[in-house]
């Protein structure tokens, strides 16, 4: 092999390594900002459901009831959080699959013996 050709797959596999953390960064990105803004939307609908419940609550209500109704108001918020894991743990599998794929391509170029 030349030093011109060794050179060459060089700067193609260096441009694939250059473009691999690009979209990967990119994906982590959404990741993050994805997870939070789900944090901030389950912590508003939470106080929400936590005002609506202070708002029908009766001094006259049994201990029982009141359990009873806050783990009904709060039920939506736990089902939300547990769709946003489910979402972000989606998009750590996609990051994942995306790195081998480019990982695949770089080992590729770098065995490449024209």
């Amino acid at each position: 092999m030349t030093l011109d050709r060794m050179m060459e797959r060089n700067q193609a596999v260096n441009l694939l390594a250059l473009q691999c953390a690009l979209r990967l960064g990119g994906l982590m990105g959404i990741g993050v900002l994805g997870a939070v803004r789900k944090a901030l939307d389950i912590y508003l609908v939470c106080l929400q459901h936590g005002a609506g419940y202070v708002a029908g609550f009766r001094i006259a209500d049994s201990p029982e009831r009141l359990v009873a109704d806050y783990a009904d108001v709060m039920t939506e918020c736990v089902e939300r959080s547990w769709q946003d894991f489910r979402n972000n743990l989606q998009i750590f599998l996609l990051t994942q699959d995306e790195a081998l794929i480019w990982i695949a391509r770089i080992d590729q170029a770098l065995l490449a013996t024209d």
